[in-house]
């Protein structure tokens, strides 16, 4: 009881020697609706590395330097495509081991993923048609609200349902319907993010006419990058 009042004294002190203050935060609007959609497909993707001693000069003590000794040769993968819905797509672990030195494994690991995302895209480009049951018919006429932009539906409204499973998703304003598309892009999640296949993946960019984007901490290590196929 008297730390709580010694806190209390403690507090009054600060307070009457400074001015009130209320905090007041700007009032958000969020407009881009259509990004708000699930990205339905994510790669969770990991490299295992070889560590081989490398010669170096000596470095000039007079200037700031970085001592290489070692660099990483990448010796295996493996990833995991994972869908927000197992009967839309179903997909076990892909991995590989290198059986030499000879065996570019950054490269091997891009072809493959470019070739399993090709394939999904290939399998699921076409949209399902809906799945409407008298339940679904139930909560779209009971609707007050668009179940994307959150606002009154009044007479605009319309029906949404997922491409990729056909499922019903909610009544919609029909701009909301026509403007929620689904994400053009894969996200690829790697444990410990490295330089190990970054050349690999900048002449695929080139291949394309495209420039892959990046965001770096170093030259070696990367917190970010895009690259479109």
């Amino acid at each position: 009881m008297n730390s709580e009042i010694e806190s209390l004294k403690k507090h009054k002190q600060y307070c009457d020697n400074h001015d009130t203050v209320r905090t007041e935060l700007p009032e958000f609007t969020f407009k881009n609706t259509n990004r708000s959609m699930r990205v339905p497909f994510i790669v969770y993707a990991d490299f295992k590395s070889f560590i081989k001693p490398i010669d170096t000069c000596q470095p000039n003590n007079i200037m700031s330097y970085t001592n290489k000794y070692q660099h990483h040769v990448p010796s295996s993968f493996c990833y995991y495509t994972e869908c927000f819905d197992d009967e839309v797509y179903k997909q076990k672990p892909v991995s590989f081991i290198a059986k030499s030195e000879d065996d570019d494994v950054a490269q091997i690991f891009v072809d493959m993923l470019e070739e399993d995302i090709i394939e999904i895209y290939n399998e699921l480009k076409f949209p399902k048609k809906m799945i409407f049951s008298k339940n679904d018919e139930a909560c779209f006429n009971a609707a007050d609200d668009c179940f994307i932009c959150g606002l009154p539906l009044g007479t605009d409204r319309v029906r949404d349902h997922c491409h990729l499973s056909g499922n019903f998703r909610g009544a919609a304003h029909n701009l909301r319907n026509i403007n929620y598309k689904l994400p053009k892009f894969f996200p690829v999640i790697f444990h410990n993010l490295s330089h190990l296949f970054m050349k690999n993946l900048g002449k695929a960019s080139d291949s394309n006419g495209e420039k892959m984007k990046c965001i770096p901490n170093n030259e070696e290590k990367y917190v970010s990058f895009n690259n479109l196929i």
